[in-house]
């Protein structure tokens, strides 16, 4: 009983929370970002710009400090690599937190140049939101342009520019984009409408 004890890493009883972390941190870090900013900073990113690269390099800093933090101290080899692999996995579930939660809004900080852009009008269309009788709305739009900064593919918006583009069905849709703090593209608004 001794032998199997001994072979045992010893940890705090802290360890295992403190490995939820890289997980727990983007959550909260949204959920304040929500109650204090809200949609003060425009965060509708445009096809195909993205943030899900620095969405895995938030990841993988926060993992990796998290783990330093806890094996701070700690002088086992075993519990170095069963927090390394924990961090792993609980970065990788906190990785589309910060890709679609954080990361947006702070690209949202701070905007360039607006540039309007000419885009074809595909259709309409809403789905529900999770566990709720409330829609998403969304509209496919298709550019014509080689060079046009934003691609074609579904924007989000809101139900009022869903009512109004729905009813009109327009051959062609005015999209205003402008480059944001992070460097991906954000919708600002559709025609005279503010973006949702």
């Amino acid at each position: 009983m001794t032998g199997q004890s001994s072979r045992r890493a010893k940890v705090s009883a802290s360890f295992f929370v403190k490995l939820l972390l890289p997980f727990a941190l983007p959550i909260l870090v949204t959920a304040v970002i929500a109650v204090s900013i809200g949609n003060d900073w425009p965060r509708h990113i445009a096809p195909p710009s993205g943030l899900k690269l620095a969405g895995f390099c938030a990841m993988a800093i926060t993992g990796f400090l998290v783990w330093c933090l806890v094996v701070r101290g700690i002088e086992d080899n075993r519990a170095h690599k069963l927090a390394a692999i924990l961090c792993v996995v609980t970065s990788l579930m906190g990785w589309p937190v910060w890709s679609v939660g954080v990361l947006p809004s702070v690209n949202g900080l701070a905007l360039g140049v607006e540039e309007t852009v000419p885009m074809t009008f595909v259709r309409t269309e809403w789905t529900h939101k999770s566990k709720s009788r409330d829609r998403y709305h969304w509209v496919w739009l298709r550019t014509e342009r080689q060079a046009a900064p934003i691609a074609s593919g579904r924007y989000f918006i809101s139900a009022d520019t869903y009512r109004d583009l729905s009813s009109r069905q327009p051959e062609m849709v005015e999209v205003q984009v402008a480059r944001g703090f992070l460097g991906a593209m954000v919708v600002t608004a559709y025609g005279r409408d503010k973006a949702p």
